[in-house]
């Protein structure tokens, strides 16, 4: 039999104990289990920079993985918990928009979890422990979990699809700035679909202008700012052997123009 595998995602470093008393109560729950630490080096309190690691990450892995993802720092407040099940994995954590990648690419089914359904005491600041690993160790084992769920009908989302403001011009947002300083975007290929031509691309944010979308970093010369798709089929800015969100002055929010 396969060992149930359950992967963490925190911004709660390592220093403290926290993550391992996540791990020791899913390992009280379910022996069995296959813990996974994705990261705990989540800048704290930055769910946008959770969500996109959390989407690297998760088609990555087996079936029926268990995600616990907590960057949450409206732990203890009227915030829901949730259970994101999609086709072939299951997401715990809090609704603040951690799994916006995940129920923007994936067909999913959400519930609230019901914390008044809870027998032993809650920690209002420590969910992760309490009330996360526990409900990630039951649907690891199969338990029925029913009581402690409530339908939901949506979840809170941070990502918007890009705008088109009119047929060949879209405006587009600063989703992501990653460890290397590329500027990650909220257009994905598939937003190209209906278009046969795209080699005159043209993407303009403050005073600069760049052309073409190139294959890789090293299609430029060195210091170069590109358009390239990252790993997961984003559209990105990126800098050969250096920072684009430096160079540009440019951060999580910004705007910027993509012509066609």
């Amino acid at each position: 039999m396969k060992h149930p595998i359950i992967a963490l995602m925190t911004d709660f470093g390592t220093e403290d104990g926290y993550v391992g008393a996540m791990k020791g109560r899913i390992l009280s729950e379910l022996p069995d289990a296959l813990v996974v630490d994705i990261s705990h080096n989540i800048k704290p309190y930055d769910i946008r920079q959770g969500a996109f690691c959390l989407n690297n990450s998760y088609p990555n892995f087996p079936d029926r993985t268990v995600f616990v993802a907590v960057v949450d720092p409206g732990v203890g407040t009227e915030r829901k918990g949730i259970v994101v099940k999609t086709s072939q994995h299951y997401f715990v954590g809090p609704d603040n928009g951690i799994f916006s990648f995940v129920t923007h690419r994936e067909g999913y089914q959400a519930s609230e979890i019901m914390l008044k359904a809870f027998s032993e005491e809650v920690s209002h600041t420590f969910h992760g422990r309490d009330v996360f690993a526990r409900i990630a160790s039951w649907i690891g084992g199969g338990k029925d979990i029913k009581k402690f769920l409530d339908p939901l009908r949506e979840v809170v989302s941070f990502l918007k699809s890009p705008h088109k403001n009119n047929e060949n011009e879209f405006i587009l947002e600063v989703i992501h700035v990653d460890h290397f300083g590329n500027l990650v975007l909220n257009f994905q290929k598939n937003d190209l679909l209906g278009y046969e031509d795209v080699s005159g691309v043209t993407l303009k944010i403050k005073e600069f202008e760049l052309h073409r979308i190139h294959e890789t970093f090293g299609m430029v010369p060195r210091g170069e700012l590109l358009l390239c798709w990252d790993s997961s089929g984003f559209l990105q800015i990126a800098q050969n052997m250096g920072n684009a969100a430096e160079k540009i002055n440019s951060s999580v929010g910004d705007q910027l123009r993509l012509i066609i």
